[in-house]
């Protein structure tokens, strides 16, 4: 009988460490995902501005804004607004986010190079964008940084 217990007893305490090692898996999986999804989210906001921004032309920066024309001759602009990318397709009238709401934009700059008229320099944008992302008590600051060139030379 003595013997019945102890089994049932370490074959219990083995139960509840492997269950106890499954849930700690899990939440840390769920986790993982969350914050991977807010970070690809940020890289697919860069990735949309430099595909808009290649067929762009004049290209002008002010403060942590972007604006410029792109290749369907609509007056474009991104700023960064309450730790959001946000997006206009109208000259700045109207706005929308390009970033979820899950993650918070630190920062967003625009440096660019070549915009004179004349100075025979392909124009070149560099977009920085710092990302605070937190998923349960799991914060991930993702740093991203792209140059982009426009593909028709300016003369």
């Amino acid at each position: 009988m003595i013997e019945l217990i102890v089994a049932i007893g370490i074959f219990g305490l083995v139960v509840i460490m492997v269950t106890s090692i499954f849930v700690i898996a899990v939440v840390s999986q769920r986790r993982i995902i969350s914050l991977r999804n807010i970070e690809d989210n940020a890289r697919f906001a860069l990735e949309s501005m430099a595909r808009e921004i290649r067929t762009g032309k004049n290209f002008s920066t002010i403060g942590s804004s972007l604006s410029f024309t792109n290749a369907k001759s609509e007056s474009v602009v991104y700023r960064l607004n309450n730790k959001t990318i946000e997006k206009s397709s109208d000259g700045g009238v109207n706005y929308f986010a390009v970033t979820g709401s899950e993650a918070t934009i630190d920062y967003l700059n625009f440096y660019l190079l070549g915009q004179a008229p004349g100075d025979g320099l392909q124009p070149r944008i560099t977009i920085t964008i710092g990302v605070t992302s937190q998923a349960g008590n799991q914060i991930s600051n993702t740093k991203i940084q792209n140059t982009v060139s426009q593909r028709l030379l300016q003369i």
